[in-house]
């Protein structure tokens, strides 16, 4: 007969079960269940088992229910983190291609930017610091590297000096920041395309150099809003209309806004200057939206107008 520990391991290598997760399993299924007291209490009623054995086991399955919530901490707080950092010291790729465009990170938003391009032709080289990523990537034949694009020497490796374009897409700030500066001190001639994961990390990537910064989730928030005004009752013409004047006035405070929080009191971040320019484009987006635009639309909207009324009665008059 098979001990449990054998079928476990058999369980384990069935389902390819590796690492940290081989922990995880063996411990989902070591604890015992409430049906444990139903089978020890039937035991003793069939006297299969002596009273005083099965109040042991009954301590025994106790226990096993009491520990498991503890033993998942320990987990996590203590096992799991040891197989994180071994993955971290795991030594880089060896890359063995260039291309005009270098990309760090290939998360949901490095993903996204890669594929457009490939599918464009364009030969990239993907570099990300996490292995579960890059095993997934590899899994759906997507050519990316191990690798932490804040090390010199990989970023030589990888051709930073013949790249036209670095894309820093890394779902790190302080890193993202550290490698926009890095590249545009030592290879100006890269253009520097950053993602942003906020307000203050989009100045902060400007701060170090970058050509062209956008916030992770600014146009996907846009669209939705739009979205909600069109389910609101708006007319989708009118909704895209004040999606676009809102970009409009957004970019026309934005280098204030910028200079701002980088020369507010000679310290960065959002004092007292900023929070003023702030609630004054707030004041100037609602009084553009709430005055009427009919006879104001810029040539960016003209596409968007509304046709007239009664158009479809000329167009059945004609044809």
């Amino acid at each position: 007969m098979m001990t449990k520990a054998a079928v476990l391991y058999l369980l384990a290598i069935l389902f390819r079960v590796r690492h940290s997760d081989q922990w995880l399993f063996t411990l989902s299924l070591a604890q015992a269940g409430e049906f444990g007291f139903v089978l020890l209490g039937y035991s003793v009623d069939q006297f299969i088992l002596p009273v005083d054995l099965a109040q042991i086991l009954s301590m025994v399955v106790a226990l096993s229910m009491f520990l498991t919530p503890a033993l998942f901490i320990l987990f996590e707080r203590i096992i799991q983190p040891r197989y994180q950092q071994s993955g971290d010291d795991r030594e880089a790729d060896t890359i063995d291609t260039q291309g005009p465009v270098l990309i760090a990170g290939i998360g949901r938003f490095g993903q996204i930017v890669n594929r457009l391009l490939v599918a464009q032709g364009v030969n990239t080289v993907v570099l990300d610091k996490s292995t579960d990523q890059i095993d997934m990537m590899r899994r759906i034949n997507v050519r990316s590297f191990y690798g932490d694009a804040c090390r010199p020497d990989l970023l030589h490796t990888a051709g930073i000096n013949e790249c036209k374009l670095m894309i820093v897409a890394i779902d790190d700030p302080p890193r993202s920041v550290t490698i926009v500066h890095y590249i545009k001190q030592h290879f100006p001639h890269v253009q520097v395309l950053a993602r942003a994961f906020d307000r203050g990390h989009h100045y902060e990537l400007c701060d170090a150099g970058a050509d062209y910064v956008i916030s992770e989730t600014y146009d996907s928030a846009l669209n939705l809003g739009a979205e909600s005004l069109v389910r609101l009752g708006v007319h989708p013409f009118k909704a895209e209309q004040i999606k676009q004047g809102f970009i409009q006035l957004e970019r026309s405070q934005k280098d204030e806004l910028y200079r701002s929080w980088l020369e507010e009191d000679g310290l960065r971040g959002y004092g007292e200057h900023y929070q003023k320019l702030f609630i004054r484009l707030e004041a100037l987006l609602k009084e553009a939206f709430n005055s009427d635009r009919s006879d104001r639309h810029s040539k960016s909207e003209r596409g968007w107008t509304p046709p007239p009324k009664d158009y479809l009665k000329d167009f059945d008059d004609k044809y």
